[in-house]
């Protein structure tokens, strides 16, 4: 069954998380992902959480694996005096160029957006940087820590006194800039439609970080108050809200009204907290979370994480298991979404391999295996030969070092 951008071109600069994960969402719906890697050590991620054995030994990591099946992989040298010829004719035959180096080096290489519309007016183009082409920062390297930092996400994570400010144990921003520029470009992939005409996209790491804060951001805007370290609690939510002890595992509950907080406690069998003068509203939890915590906790030691996660969702409040990541690749929902996808293994590795798929899905989709993982310069001449270079060509361009 044709993917949603079936037909649709991708010219892939980038490496690492934002980009490919951008543009591994596109590959998912179809489209074709010509990834841009240099010969001899391709994208960097091939090193990141390295792993031995076959797929380690092939240039295959857990980092490079989440984000690159489905794509094809074309090893050049972007300074060899011959890649510009071959790039521009990919370009030419392109819907969509991503880039994700620091702001304004793929200018300097010769690739940027300029040079991409003289070749193909239509086309749609976007830029991913840490804190985008304009400001005081432009051009500066980030990763993803120090995008949580300057956001100001890390200071709503963690707790007083205990940890202080902590980032996210994952790379939130990174894959954040990565979903916003895949929005974006389908976006403008739209508007192509309607009106004939590309665009220019730029994202930046740091607008997003900030973006994904904005409930607390506005809140100090207007309001004037700076939001504190929350733990595994929430701004937004009743003050019950937390991760308790349970007589097995941890559970988190998100009770975010006075009507939730009332049914926990009525399915915890605790009605007379309700009606106690330290409980009973919101402001008065604030200042007797301690006493609150004590009485819910001899509670929650009656039953078992999974076991208390049923009983509060029958009566509509928010409960859910810790899982770690092994629990959670085998949770029933999970297996029933379909999320976790296999298929075969890399050219020249047996068996096969498995990821996460795209996180949404279209009615009447059918969910195929996930197609493999490039490797290095795997489809070079593939790609080289759809271009039109004969089979002498392509020799040329290896012998001259353009290609791998």
């Amino acid at each position: 069954m044709p993917g949603l951008l079936d037909g649709v071109r991708v010219v892939d600069f980038t490496q690492v998380i934002s980009g490919p994960y951008s543009t591994f969402m596109l590959a998912q719906q179809g489209a074709d992902v010509i990834k841009i890697e240099s010969p001899g050590a391709g994208d960097q991620s091939r090193m990141m959480i390295a792993t031995d054995g076959p797929f380690g030994d092939a240039g295959q990591t857990a980092m490079f694996m989440a984000f690159n099946a489905g794509k094809r992989s074309i090893a050049i040298d972007l300074k060899h005096p011959d890649a510009k010829r071959v790039i521009g004719d990919l370009v030419a035959r392109a819907d969509i160029v991503i880039e994700n180096f620091k702001a304004g080096a793929i200018d300097r290489l010769g690739y940027g957006y300029d040079w991409a519309k003289s070749i193909n007016e239509t086309i749609v183009y976007c830029s991913i940087s840490g804190f985008g082409p304009t400001g005081p920062r432009a051009g500066e390297a980030a990763y993803d820590p120090v995008i949580q930092a300057n956001s100001g996400m890390m200071t709503l994570t963690g707790y007083e006194g205990l940890t202080g400010p902590t980032k996210v144990g994952f790379w939130v921003t990174d894959m954040a800039s990565g979903m916003t520029a895949a929005f974006a470009m389908s976006a403008a992939l739209a508007k192509r439609r309607a009106t004939g005409e590309g665009s220019y996209i730029d994202v930046s790491m740091l607008d997003v970080g900030v973006s994904f804060i904005s409930p607390m951001v506005t809140n100090f805007l207007n309001f004037g108050n700076v939001p504190a370290l929350a733990g595994n609690g929430s701004a937004a939510s009743s003050n019950v809200s937390s991760v308790y002890e349970t007589g097995d595992g941890l559970l988190q509950v998100a009770a975010a009204t006075q009507g939730q907080f009332e049914a926990q406690m009525k399915a915890m069998d605790r009605p007379d907290l309700i009606q106690d003068p330290r409980f009973a509203e919101r402001k008065t939890r604030m200042n007797n979370l301690a006493a609150l915590r004590e009485e819910l906790l001899k509670e929650f030691a009656k039953a078992d994480a999974r076991t208390w996660e049923k009983k509060l969702a029958t009566v509509g409040v928010p409960a859910g298991a810790v899982l770690t990541v092994p629990q959670m690749t085998e949770d029933e929902q999970i297996v029933q979404r379909g999320l976790i996808r296999s298929g075969p293994a890399p050219t020249g590795i047996e068996g096969d391999f498995k990821t996460v798929g795209a996180p949404f899905k279209t009615r009447g989709d059918i969910q195929d295996d996930m197609p493999p993982t490039p490797n290095l310069g795997e489809h070079t001449d593939a790609v080289l030969a759809e271009l039109g270079y004969d089979a002498a060509a392509i020799a040329d361009l290896r012998a001259g070092g353009a290609v791998s």
